[in-house]
């Protein structure tokens, strides 16, 4: 990592074609730009820090080495993003909720005992996006979201800033740190998320896929106690999840393997992804990453989180895309209101 001032480097090139990942403490600040983009199979044996954003329905990955590298502060980095404008307002062009809706109810007619949870998701778009000034601003709101990990990437083609509250995993020598994160609620309702016997069932099914997955890498899983993980105004379920790594792992192999995650796939992984590659919603829209996950893999930092509670960008349009863990016992009005619950956190901070 190069040292530069960092007021002034961010500039053109960093807003054209840059990334950002912040450590999974919160405290730091992974920051490139220039360089290029290019699709690979395989994580690449490299001297420099590369940043991998997986495709949500294959091993394949968008792989992107920087020309320049900066890390810094999350706090000195906020300093800079201050001075940038707030977003100027949106107006809504579109959404796929009834395609949702329909998805949903294919979904209910074919759970059976080989496919037991399916994450469906739904977006919106708005118009529109405007070039440097709105990737300034996504990303200062980013990091005034408050809570979660803040991550994005974006070039000529394809963007992605927000930031999430879940952690695919971190790896640090050995160890690795992961958790569980499903079930969702309102602020407020905490006394109902851990009473529900839905969500619990959502959750044990994303405890119970890590675990299975984590079990040909680590010498042994420990699951830690389920508790409650506040999102700005919502809140989840969360469970944290350990593990000494083997000697010699493939990060390629281990990363494809968790992700999707239970929490943003389904359960089992396959069955899921052969119902969701088949949905209204992946015919309309077939390139997807949401949901998959983002990371940086250098010699000071091996780490990936989950892509969610986002905003992305293709072309000149911007769009919100959010889901929910559907299991046999689902209603299709209260998983629509965690669909709205979820995209209005968004919206209302970034839009």
């Amino acid at each position: 990592m190069e040292s530069s001032s960092l007021h002034s480097w961010p500039d053109h090139e960093f807003f054209k074609n840059g990334a950002f990942l912040t450590s999974s403490d919160g405290e730091t600040v992974v920051l490139g730009k220039g360089g290029e983009v290019f699709e690979v199979k395989n994580f690449i044996d490299s001297d420099s820090p590369i940043f991998y954003l997986k495709d949500f329905y294959t091993d394949t990955y968008l792989a992107y080495k920087p020309q320049t590298f900066l890390e810094c502060t999350r706090e000195e980095l906020q300093e800079v993003l201050s001075d940038y404008e707030d977003p100027s307002s949106v107006q809504v062009s579109g959404s796929a909720d009834d395609i949702y809706r329909e998805d949903f109810l294919d979904l209910k007619k074919a759970f059976s005992e080989d496919l037991k949870k399916v994450v469906l998701i739904s977006r919106e778009n708005y118009s529109s996006f405007q070039g440097e000034r709105s990737v300034k601003s996504l990303m200062k709101k980013a990091f005034e979201f408050g809570t979660g990990i803040p991550y994005g990437f974006w070039s000529k083609e394809y963007g992605i800033i927000g930031s999430t509250p879940e952690l695919l995993y971190d790896l640090e020598g050995d160890l690795l740190n992961t958790f569980a994160l499903a079930g969702t609620a309102k602020l407020g309702s905490e006394k109902e998320l851990l009473t529900s016997k839905k969500l619990k069932i959502e959750h044990d099914f994303v405890i119970q896929d890590i675990k299975e997955k984590l079990s040909g890498f680590t010498d042994g899983v420990e699951i830690g106690e389920t508790g409650l993980h506040p999102f700005k105004n919502i809140v989840h379920l969360k469970t944290d999840i350990s593990g000494i790594t083997k000697e010699g792992i493939d990060l390629t192999e281990l990363t494809g393997l968790l992700s999707p995650t239970a929490a943003l796939g389904g359960y089992p992984k396959e069955a899921s992804l052969r119902f969701l590659k088949n949905t209204r919603y992946a015919q309309k829209y077939g390139k997807r990453y949401f949901g998959s996950c983002f990371g940086l893999i250098s010699e000071e930092m091996k780490s990936f989180i989950v892509a969610i509670r986002n905003v992305q960008w293709n072309g000149k349009e911007l769009y919100i895309e959010c889901g929910g863990g559907i299991v046999p016992d689902s209603e299709l009005e209260a998983e629509y209101e965690e669909i709205l619950l979820k995209r209005n956190a968004i919206k209302n901070n970034y839009l």
